[in-house]
């Protein structure tokens, strides 16, 4: 049964200050490494929807709703898609990193809808970079949060 190990809230508020509308977009880094271990086989990269993304040169790929790795990154060496298939609603701002091996897990849970997913890995960390879009009529501001929930596999 998982359990729940930590828990971090991000959280933030833009204030438009201005006469003018603010139109922009925000997004975490999100650099996760798990136990030290490389990017490879043992991680798994989640989503509430069937993934659509370009394909990651040759190192990993989109199989349903989640990204697999094919082989161990080694130095020098990117996987990358712009990821598509979420829908107009925050419910799909739910993002998974698990590693079979080491049986530990991250949820990034957003609280606003995903405008832009970038996905990124290297050898030493795995990064799933959700946007959120924002505009902010004078005067107006726009607030939202982003859950990490840290758990067990087993």
């Amino acid at each position: 049964m998982p359990e729940r190990l930590c828990i971090f809230l991000a959280a933030g508020t833009a204030v438009a200050r201005s006469e003018k509308v603010i139109e922009t977009s925000v997004y975490n880094h999100n650099f996760f490494v798990i136990d030290g271990q490389p990017t490879g086989p043992d991680f798994s990269v989640s989503f509430p929807f069937e993934i659509k993304g370009e394909e990651m040169s040759g190192f990993a790929e989109a199989r349903g709703d989640r990204i697999v790795f094919l082989k161990t990154l080694e130095e020098g060496q990117t996987a990358r898609s712009g990821i598509e298939g979420f829908g107009a609603g925050d419910k799909d701002h739910d993002i998974r990193i698990e590693n079979r091996m080491t049986g530990a897990g991250v949820r990034i849970l957003g609280d606003r809808p995903i405008s832009r997913i970038l996905f990124w890995s290297i050898r030493t960390t795995l990064c799933p970079e959700a946007f959120i879009d924002m505009k902010i009529e004078p005067g107006k501001d726009f607030s939202w949060r982003i859950t990490f929930d840290f758990y067990t596999l087993f």
